[in-house]
């Protein structure tokens, strides 16, 4: 009696095994054709990686009569953690296998510390590799890079280049000589101005004409360049 009861818990324990493994299998396939390709289309040139956690609970499940179970992502909108809810309708269950997102990106990071202030180009910067969570702000990349921006606060060497450590550098300074375009369709003139407040590029700023003494808001276009629209 006791030898019959130690075999059926073994037989037990093996379909147990066997049906963990393919529901393993099935949340694989789902990471691989369904969550990775839609996560690509999300994060462009990405390297998109999925781990499973906890698969041990897979063990307590009840065997699911039907084929496939169902398999849903409860947190698409996550970038690190979220849950896949695995669920079957013969018996009815649901349950929650927990899941860690590694989204990698190459990004621009420093090679050297940067002085707030200075100037962000190649010589003190250089490609890396880093998690998408791990950044605030928006990060700048080979095809998009950061040069010419400066430094908003003093950098460490390897630390990622993004718009909370960066902004534009002053392109005109108060007290500066400016040339003031005013245009109006067609027809364009051109004049000389003082600029009453610094800007950096796309900013609108005051700026007085030095033969009339008319002050106006300009855009600031480049260095020592603003242009009035009429």
């Amino acid at each position: 009696m006791g030898v019959a009861r130690l075999t059926i818990a073994f037989i037990c324990l093996q379909i147990g095994g066997l049906f963990a493994a393919s529901i393993e299998e099935q949340l694989n396939r789902f990471i691989n054709e369904v969550e990775i390709p839609r996560l690509a289309e999300i994060y462009p040139n990405a390297s998109i990686k999925i781990a499973l956690n906890n698969l041990a609970s897979l063990n307590y499940l009840p065997t699911c009569q039907d084929e496939t179970v169902s398999i849903s992502n409860q947190r698409e909108g996550a970038a690190k953690r979220t849950n896949y809810v695995i669920s079957c309708s013969n018996p009815v269950w649901k349950s929650y296998v927990p899941a860690t997102q590694s989204i990698l990106v190459s990004a621009i990071r420093t090679s050297a510390p940067i002085k707030r202030g200075d100037t962000i180009n190649q010589s003190n910067t250089s490609i890396g590799e880093v998690d998408l969570v791990d950044l605030r702000g928006q990060y700048f990349t080979a095809e998009r890079p950061p040069y010419g921006l400066v430094a908003s606060r003093n950098i460490r060497t390897n630390t990622f280049i993004t718009s909370t450590n960066t902004k534009q550098p002053l392109l005109i300074k108060k007290g500066d000589q400016v040339l003031i375009v005013a245009r109006s369709g067609s027809i364009q003139v051109k004049m000389n101005g003082i600029a009453l407040e610094s800007g950096v590029v796309e900013q609108q700023i005051r700026v007085k004409n030095a033969s009339s003494g008319r002050i106006i808001y300009g855009k600031v276009v480049s260095s020592g360049e603003v242009l009035v629209n009429y």
